[in-house]
């Protein structure tokens, strides 16, 4: 087990839940829930395990539901923060649709994907030629560095057993003013409320941190981003099925799985987690330090007021 948290360095630390082939712990400060031994992990055996042919297999089946509900909202995250398009570099995409549709949209894409299934299925499906690799900053060339106006990655940061230091790398490869963009499952769902423990957000093995919004600011803020949005988004298709299971019911009205999924997103209770952040500059630093001195005087200044 850890001797501390990684995010908070907190040596507050519980058994979250023990699971049949791995466990989970969590942080009493600052409630993240991760698996121990981060270090001794195989990634790549982790990887060759699951994303195999048969996941392949399970995303061409779903190959439209990806489109139209993932790689479609991606794009247009994309195309509202980075209106000017640009050379894209996608960490993890999988069978490659928002690559695809990103490519299609007229940016330059390069994408590195751990998959050698997921790698065979772009080339062949979309042809992409994605980069055969675990993510690691060696895999590009020397001249990709500062040449990205975005960097992606869509469901993968939970995957990544250093997240400090793999935040710390991308900012070789992005130009002044660059942006990353990426999503999390989240910790606080309505998914993780409803199921425990045994959420299938809990479940997966792979999954190494399980981050709530909390969570991502602290890690963002430690390596000097700042964050341009923050949301939680909720799947109607997913939460109608969790409906379903709960009340037995099939035919449930469309204005209640509507205004419930509005709710969610408004609670920051929805399934993901979006961000979009930028590198914070020395200015921006300074500004906010100079707020926060500013807010203290005020503070201070309203106190003798009151004292008077």
């Amino acid at each position: 087990m850890h001797e501390s948290c990684p995010l908070c360095h907190s040596v507050q630390i519980e058994l979250f839940h023990e699971y049949p082939s791995f466990s989970l712990i969590s942080c009493k400060d600052c409630d993240l829930v991760f698996r121990p031994h981060l270090d001794q992990l195989n990634a790549i055996e982790i990887v060759t395990d699951i994303y195999d042919a048969d996941w392949v297999a399970m995303r061409n089946q779903y190959a439209k539901k990806t489109f139209t509900e993932h790689a479609i909202f991606n794009i247009l995250l994309l195309e509202m923060w980075c209106p000017a398009k640009g050379k894209l570099l996608e960490i993890g995409p999988g069978t490659g649709e928002m690559l695809y549709l990103a490519r299609e949209a007229g940016w330059q894409v390069i994408g590195v994907e751990p998959s050698p299934a997921s790698c065979a299925y772009a080339h062949d499906r979309y042809g992409l030629q994605l980069i055969h690799s675990l993510w690691d900053a060696s895999v590009l060339d020397e001249e990709l560095k500062g040449s990205f106006d975005a960097i992606v990655f869509w469901h993968v940061l939970e995957h990544i057993s250093n997240p400090k230091q793999y935040l710390e790398e991308l900012k070789e490869f992005l130009k002044p003013g660059g942006k990353i963009l990426f999503s999390v499952p989240n910790k606080k769902s309505f998914t993780n409320e409803l199921l425990g423990v045994y959420s299938p957000l809990y479940t997966e093995s792979d999954h190494l941190f399980h981050y709530s919004r909390n969570n991502l600011q602290s890690l963002l803020q430690q390596g000097a981003w700042q964050i341009l949005t923050i949301f939680s988004r909720e799947e109607t298709n997913r939460l109608e099925s969790h409906l379903q299971k709960i009340t037995g019911l099939t035919d449930l009205p469309l204005t209640d799985i509507m205004r419930l999924s509005v709710m969610l997103q408004s609670a920051f209770q929805g399934h993901e987690i979006f961000c979009i952040a930028t590198q914070q500059s020395q200015n921006t630093t300074m500004n906010e330090q100079e707020v926060n001195n500013a807010d203290e005087e005020t503070q201070a200044d309203s106190f003798h007021g009151c004292e008077k």
